[in-house]
């Protein structure tokens, strides 16, 4: 069955804007983002024969373990992997989550209009699986930054954008032609953190799009969270995740998470970037990013709604105890005239 999104009875209206002396249109201060990581591939599979192999033969060793866990990655084969059946069953699962989350009465949220996804097939078939029964569809869009810390090993590999494009013909390769940033093999953490940190700060705040899909990988998703946590380090952002040690999280397969990116004007006339066009425009500065797990959002909606509080303690699960504060930024994101709905075609 296909959901498409209902034209005849709803709208969005525009989001708040900053003042800026930008020549470029303000981007909006406010985002939702809906995070995933790609499903389960078919190197997943091989990677997890491999450890438990190990593990029957009495092996308890991590490093064994990891080593085993390797060295079923080399194999040809495996190059630019595509997602499992089961891998497919996630994304469909995650999909039904989502479409749960937008349909809901009381619900300020809507499906993405845009999403940038990693031009890796593992990564392009979850978004495709995920996001491609919304109709009218959002643009996809492949971006070579998102892509996964490229190991050497076949299976972060990408095939030539010609090669995808054939595959995906819905989703834009432009990007990823472009060739830029250029991501050699071998690179550590830290190229791969220096490659999200240049992505969030140059390049996700001037999507000009409200409610934004991210689909990539876990290891970029946790080099994103080093970094906001650096930026909270620091103290220049706040942050307020429903997880304890949110930073050393990793995202499983199809894994996916709704949070808020809020951007300030910067007060600096020099924190400025130059546009493909030539063009300059603000930078603005991330300063405030709530995240909250699609299931903890969902049950504190339908709780909200029924005026009831949910069973979670408030301490492992803070969403139940600021979800007023979290509704009025929001709302002041976005406020459908009326609601915003799934329908199903036959």
């Amino acid at each position: 069955m296909t959901l498409t999104k209902s034209t005849s009875s709803c709208s969005l209206m525009s989001l708040e804007n900053t003042s800026t002396t930008s020549t470029c249109a303000t981007p909006p201060t406010k985002k939702i983002i809906y995070f995933v990581r790609h499903a389960e591939a078919t190197h997943n599979v091989l990677e997890h024969e491999a450890v438990e192999r190990v593990k029957a033969a009495g092996t308890s060793c991590k490093k064994l373990q990891d080593e085993a866990r390797r060295s079923v990655l080399h194999c040809p084969t495996l190059k630019d992997a595509p997602l499992s059946k089961r891998g497919v069953a996630q994304s469909k699962s995650s999909w039904d989550k989502l479409s749960e989350l937008v349909e809901h009465e009381n619900s300020p949220f809507a499906p993405p209009q845009i999403v940038l996804v990693s031009p890796l097939r593992r990564a392009l078939m979850t978004a495709t699986t995920l996001f491609g029964n919304i109709d009218p569809p959002p643009k996809f869009i492949a971006i070579e930054a998102l892509r996964e810390k490229r190991t050497g090993m076949e299976c972060d590999e990408r095939h030539d954008p010609t090669i995808l494009q054939h595959e995906f013909p819905h989703v834009d390769f432009t990007n990823v032609q472009q060739g830029l940033p250029v991501v050699s093999k071998g690179e550590d953490n830290t190229r791969v953190r220096a490659r999200v940190k240049n992505y969030l700060e140059q390049h996700l705040p001037h999507v000009p799009h409200d409610f934004v899909a991210i689909v990539s990988h876990k290891g970029w998703l946790r080099e994103l969270r080093h970094t906001l946590k650096g930026y909270e380090n620091a103290g220049d952002l706040h942050v307020d995740f429903d997880l304890n040690e949110w930073h050393q999280t990793l995202y499983g397969n199809a894994e996916l998470r709704v949070a808020s990116f809020e951007w300030t004007s910067s007060t600096s006339n020099s924190n400025t970037t130059t546009t493909e066009g030539g063009e300059e425009q603000e930078t603005p500065q991330l300063s405030c990013v709530i995240e909250r797990s699609v299931d903890n959002v969902m049950s504190d909606i339908v709780a909200s709604s029924s005026g009831t509080t949910t069973n979670n303690d408030t301490h492992q699960n803070p969403f139940v105890s600021i979800w007023g504060e979290m509704v009025s930024l929001w709302e002041k994101l976005v406020v459908p005239t009326s609601h915003e709905t799934l329908v199903p075609i036959q």
